[in-house]
């Protein structure tokens, strides 16, 4: 499944003219600046992120064993 996508996104990649490059990756470039602001503002930095992110993958846990088994 993933060597399929891997293998539409290196298609796309060959196919992609500079005409259409060009605006895609500016949008990309503004895309990727607006969410560092954003982690900026909110203080989002590897500190922070790391504390988040232990933050959720425990709550994660906690709620996986508390859930009835479903499978």
């Amino acid at each position: 499944m993933i060597f399929a996508m891997l293998s539409d996104a290196a298609e796309a990649y060959n196919s992609i003219s500079w005409g259409d490059a060009i605006p895609f990756l500016a949008i990309l470039i503004g895309l990727y600046w607006v969410k560092v602001k954003i982690d900026s503002r909110v203080g989002l930095g590897r500190k922070k992120r790391k504390e988040l992110k232990s933050t959720i993958l425990e709550a994660l846990n906690e709620w996986d064993k508390s859930k009835p088994e479903t499978f």
